[in-house]
């Protein structure tokens, strides 16, 4: 079995959900030798230790990441239609990694769908073109989760069976039984204070407004920090203004930037890990966390409830009251705080890399 992927996604992202399940899948078969691959990397930006002998064909420039990807795409788009159709035949298959496709496939097509943000809240009309283009080109749709199997088929009207789902991951050092490898000393001397945790991107969808509101409301800045995870530099200047009238002279945002083994750290640290989002096609961080043993607060909407099972606590993410309530009651309540840790760590064991090369195979095997 051979298969083309298209690492458009390396070349849009140095880090990030979508090109860690990229780096994970090709990873993955590298180890089984199941699927003979070639990859078209691009002129990427990504940091992830891809190994070229894991392909046949590689293909492959790194640029500076401060140099804009629109103005290089035209170009890479022609370099990636030229490779493509040099190695394609009717048994190749064509695994994009972003919604990308070749004019002309000689062979099965395969669409990865990661969320339907854009189509939720009005988003690019551009991006929605793009993928409703590449929708039906595809021979198979893979989904990472069933929320977003639902939502793609509504949006696009597609049939359910052209649609798999393949849940991503979480890697291994987030199990309690690798944190020993690095005991992560660095969060607990940063943080000194109790603290609870926020991942990810602060774009408006991602609601991380709430959370800064409930906690100033509630003046848990008073027995907790709040640790951030990602996302941009600093706050808002609106944000910057509420933390500014707290009385309280010590920081108690603190922002990290950091890598797996710290975060790793940070999760296993924290009071809870907060998710505000209000739409998520997976949420990664949440199974992350589950993992290392930290409590999860999320919210009740997409495809967060499908992750965490019974393990976390689900919250009205357009309530501040209902996520104040949450939080008292994993401040308050050290058995159920136990208790999801517990839960917690079994289900993120559902989650694995493996699971989902098994499922992305069983998909491939299905066109051939």
């Amino acid at each position: 079995m051979k298969v083309f992927f298209d690492g458009k996604i390396f070349s849009l992202q140095s880090y990030g959900g979508v090109s860690r399940i990229f780096f994970e899948l090709m990873r993955s078969f590298a180890l089984t030798r199941r699927v003979e691959q070639s990859c078209y990397r691009g002129i990427y930006i990504d940091r992830y230790p891809i190994n070229k002998t894991w392909f046949e064909r590689y293909y492959g420039l790194k640029r500076h990441i401060g140099r804009g990807y629109r103005f290089i795409k035209p170009f890479d788009d022609r370099c990636l239609e030229f490779l493509y159709n040099l190695n394609a035949n009717s048994s190749l298959i064509y695994h994009s990694s972003y919604y990308r496709v070749p004019k002309y496939p000689k062979g099965p097509v395969i669409i990865h769908a990661f969320d339907m943000i854009h189509e939720q809240f009005n988003g690019y009309l551009k991006t929605k073109l793009l993928k409703k283009n590449a929708f039906n080109t595809a021979d198979l749709i893979i989904s990472i989760s069933d929320s977003t199997k639902k939502d793609l088929c509504e949006f696009y009207q597609i049939d359910q069976k052209k649609v798999i789902i393949a849940y991503p991951g979480v890697s291994n050092i987030f199990h309690e039984r690798n944190l020993d490898i690095n005991p992560c000393e660095s969060a607990i001397k940063i943080y000194k204070r109790p603290y609870m945790l926020y991942v990810g991107g602060r774009d408006w969808y991602k609601n991380f407004d709430l959370l800064l509101n409930t906690f100033i409301s509630k003046k848990y800045f008073y027995d907790f920090d709040l640790v951030l995870v990602g996302g941009g530099k600093h706050l808002s200047p609106q944000q910057q203004e509420a933390v500014s009238k707290c009385h309280r002279k010590e920081t108690w945002i603190k922002q990290k930037f950091c890598n797996d083994f710290e975060l790793a750290g940070l999760y296993s640290n924290a009071a809870a890990l907060i998710c505000t989002s209000l739409y998520e096609g997976f949420g990664i961080t949440l199974v992350e966390a589950m993992a290392c043993g930290c409590p999860v607060i999320a919210s009740n909407v997409s495809s967060i409830p499908e992750v965490l099972g019974n393990a976390g606590l689900l919250f009205n993410p357009k309530d501040s009251k209902d996520l104040g309530r949450k939080i008292d009651e994993i401040i308050n309540n050290p058995s159920l705080s136990a208790n999801l840790v517990r839960k917690g760590r079994l289900r993120a064991q559902k989650f694995t890399w493996t699971a989902m090369a098994d499922a992305v195979y069983r998909g491939y095997s299905s066109l051939l």
